[in-house]
């Protein structure tokens, strides 16, 4: 294989190297590896300098520059397994009472605590005849070393439940589809996956299953000033998965259509990712905060503290840059706007305060949309109230035309079936409608 840069050539072939004498030069071996590996290391040294470059260099040469990049780093990557292999066959790691993987860290301080996983299973693999195939993969430059690690581990679930015979078999069949350029991760995973599900007995899927179970977690992981909060999902069960993912690609998550990017006069601004998350919640909050006649939990209720002129002031006025904001007991706040959109449809009890913190208002069960309400609405608008918008009635709010908090009943009359993100949208515009028996006029423009 050749690939040129600049003019210069960069041949990776091990047999044209050997034909130049790279390889075999003169001194005896130690003296050999050490000098090209001190070289190696200076013309690094010197790449990393002359990428400085870059802004310089055509667009083709970038692109020739990255792909031999990665030839070199490939390269080295393989001379790093020849060398763990040859530790893990002298013991080198016992004679210093390290495991290989302790030792491993001390000799190679540059390397993430995954890729030295990765590297000691390889070279443990290596000590067994039978996995031959697949450390020949790997240095001959078919296999990556985190594929090959992945390989093993699969290997490693299904050796108790098959013969000898019957294992090499399955180490030639991994090793052939990890060596295919035409495979990607995926394609490989789901192999092993077959793999897997044909060879182990049912008890070993039921243990699989259960360890699987084990791991299922959800944490926080937010910034430590608190600026970004994240929940990090970890699911342990693909059926759990799969039924998130299903809400992540479902319509709920598609992009504004062109009807309806034409009657709000609004371009879909946001991400994919926006559009997910903004899918996930609409789901997550008809589970957890819908109306009677919905999906929900008592301990899902939120109790808000918000003074009656915030509730009731316009986001208009001074641009929403107005002090205001209610509170749930454990003192987390919330803006006026989100108790304002959740106030339409949301089983909260706003605790709504006037003069020193007199209570005004705790909340009127009239207020929320009744399931007679909600299956007539569902019948008039049949999905969310905006021209061109296609979320289904299932998935959308019932909104207060006439907001709650200025003396909006909670009639037909004044009701209007929004999707989450148009709810929102309503909302921070203060969009007005009509209604009447044969559905719901935005006045938009």
């Amino acid at each position: 294989m050749e690939q040129a840069w600049g003019g210069e050539v960069l041949r990776t072939s091990r047999e044209q190297l050997v034909r130049e004498g790279y390889v075999l030069t003169v001194g005896v071996p130690g003296e050999r590896v050490a000098r090209t590996l001190r070289q190696t290391g200076r013309e690094a040294i010197g790449a990393d300098l002359a990428a400085q470059d870059a802004p310089r260099l055509q667009d083709t040469e970038v692109r020739s520059g990255l792909r031999l990049v990665a030839t070199a780093s490939a390269a080295l990557v393989r001379a790093r397994v020849r060398l763990a292999c040859e530790v893990r066959q002298r013991g080198l790691h016992s004679a210093e009472g390290l495991t290989l993987r302790d030792w491993l860290v001390l000799a190679c301080p540059d390397l993430d605590p995954a890729t030295v996983a990765n590297l000691v299973r390889v070279a443990q693999a290596a000590a067994e005849p039978v996995h031959a195939p697949l450390l020949d993969g790997v240095l001959a430059g078919g296999i990556s070393l985190p594929r090959a690690a992945n390989i093993h581990r699969a290997l490693a679930r299904i050796r108790k439940a098959i013969s000898a015979e019957e294992y090499g078999l399955a180490v030639e069949l991994l090793t052939t589809a990890g060596r295919n350029p035409l495979f990607d991760e995926q394609d490989i995973a789901r192999i092993i996956e077959e793999l897997l599900r044909r060879c182990l007995p049912e008890d070993e899927h039921e243990k699989r299953n259960k360890a699987r179970r084990e791991l299922r977690d959800v944490h926080e992981s937010s910034l430590a000033d608190g600026t970004v909060q994240r929940i990090i999902v970890t699911f342990g069960d693909d059926a759990d998965y799969q039924a998130v993912r299903a809400i992540l690609m479902s319509p709920l998550a598609a992009p504004a259509t062109a009807d309806e990017v034409e009657a709000t006069g609004e371009e879909d601004s946001r991400t994919p990712g926006q559009r997910r998350y903004d899918a996930f919640m609409t789901v997550l909050r008809r589970g957890v905060a819908g109306t009677e006649g919905q999906p929900t939990t008592a301990k899902a209720k939120l109790i808000v503290t918000i003074d009656f002129e915030t509730l009731r002031r316009k986001l208009s006025e001074g641009g929403g840059q107005l002090p205001g904001a209610g509170a749930i007991l454990d003192r987390t706040t919330v803006s006026a706007g989100s108790v304002r959109r959740l106030a339409c449809d949301a089983d909260i009890i706003p605790m709504v305060l006037g003069g020193p913190s007199e209570i005004l208002d705790q909340g009127r069960a009239k207020r929320l949309v009744t399931p007679a309400q909600r299956m007539r609405l569902s019948v008039r608008d049949k999905g969310c109230s905006i021209p061109g918008c296609t979320i289904p009635a299932t998935w959308c709010d019932a909104h207060h035309v006439i907001p709650w908090a200025r003396g909006g009943r909670s009639d037909l009359s004044n009701y209007a079936l929004l999707c989450a993100r148009h709810h929102t949208w309503v909302h921070e515009h203060e969009h007005t409608a009509t209604v009447d028996d044969h559905g719901v006029t935005w006045h938009l423009r």
